[in-house]
């Protein structure tokens, strides 16, 4: 018996979709069986398989579709989970509403993204009576979500932040020193990649050189334009594009700081991963990143699109090795703190009320 289904269409690999995985290979350590519905096809539904959690493909393609309703909910009567957590909007669209055919008593929305709700009636019906609540991986989120739906009851949006395994993430003995920079995530204009390249064509000309090497992992649609700015630099053997890099840890720890200059974010999973690997963070102030990253204390915030004061902060991090170690050690007690993914798995099962007790909301 399952007790605990997620619901995800996306076809890529995202933080979303790592999150899920975990978080269902760690309950099922505990005793909790979860299912995962996916799209045919999908790198999580792959993984998922290959990871012996329980699975079902399912195609969601369209708003609401009444042939996508039953099947999700004969997937569902099958399965008779407790609680269900769907991921997009066309997935909320369809799983709660075969949630509530198929009796499930606790079906989740998640906002994996820092971006409002429309305010439209079916909006408000699916959000609002079709889902029984709302998760939100960080205050910004849930801020932005109660503002662009006042209608939404504030008890019923809950806080939940992606945890760390911090066995896996932990820090190297020493820091590298050798003038790293990384970044890591889909390569899309979303993650501030733009002034990335901007800030290191500024640190490229900067003759002390404190910066000698870029790290990007990830795959997305701008490789191409990478590929072809990397090859108009003066140095471009300094700039590798690594692509998808299965395991992170030991790439966070091969970094002298991590750079995440992202426009807008829903949790920040890469800098609270660098974070417990003991890797100072430059992020921006967009979004959760405040939340993920303490300025000056874990690691530094410039503002969102400011090529030149991201090249600023690169070069006083890495000019200041003694201060980009203090930085990273702050932020590992930082994650380990309030990011630990045994405490989220915790909260998750409170909400949820798996362990068998009666459903109830929690702040």
């Amino acid at each position: 018996m399952v007790r605990l289904c997620f619901v995800n269409s996306l076809r890529t690999w995202g933080g979303a979709e790592v999150w899920m995985l975990d978080t269902a290979v760690a309950l099922g350590r505990r005793g909790v069986p979860v299912g995962i519905i996916a799209q045919p096809g999908s790198d999580l539904l792959g993984r998922a398989r290959a990871a012996g959690v329980a699975t079902a493909a399912i195609p969601i393609r369209f708003d609401g579709a009444p042939w996508t309703i039953a099947a999700l909910a004969a997937q569902l009567l099958r399965w008779r989970p407790r609680a269900l957590v769907a991921n997009l909007t066309k997935d909320v669209k369809a799983a709660t509403v075969a949630g509530r055919v198929a009796g499930v008593p606790c079906r989740l929305a998640t906002r994996e993204s820092d971006f409002p709700l429309k305010s439209s009636p079916h909006y408000r019906w699916y959000f609002g009576s079709a889902a029984t609540g709302v998760l939100v991986n960080s205050e910004a989120t849930r801020r932005t979500v109660l503002a662009s739906a006042p209608w939404l009851d504030p008890q019923r949006v809950h806080l939940l932040y992606k945890g760390i395994d911090l066995e896996r993430f932990h820090p190297a003995a020493t820091m590298p020193g050798t003038g790293t920079l990384g970044f890591a995530g889909q390569l899309i204009e979303r993650k501030g990649l733009p002034s990335l390249m901007e800030a290191w064509s500024l640190l490229e000309r900067d003759p002390a050189r404190p910066a000698r090497r870029l790290l990007i992992a990830g795959e997305g649609p701008l490789r191409p334009r990478l590929e072809a700015w990397r090859d108009g630099l003066a140095r471009p053997a300094d700039v590798e594009l690594l692509g998808h890099v299965e395991d992170p840890a030991p790439f966070y720890r091969a970094l002298d700081a991590l750079v995440m200059p992202s426009l807008a974010e829903g949790f920040g999973l890469v800098a609270a991963e660098a974070g417990a690997c003991g890797v100072p963070v430059i992020a921006t102030t967009a979004s959760s990143l405040p939340e993920v990253v303490l300025d000056g204390r874990t690691g530094v915030l410039v503002a969102p699109g400011d090529a030149a004061a991201l090249a600023g902060a690169v070069r006083d991090m890495l000019s200041d090795p003694a201060r980009a170690a203090r930085l990273g050690i702050a932020a590992t007690a930082h994650v380990a703190a309030h990011f630990d993914r045994e405490r989220s798995l915790d909260r998750l099962l409170a909400l949820t009320r798996l362990d068998d007790g009666p459903l109830r909301s929690l702040p």
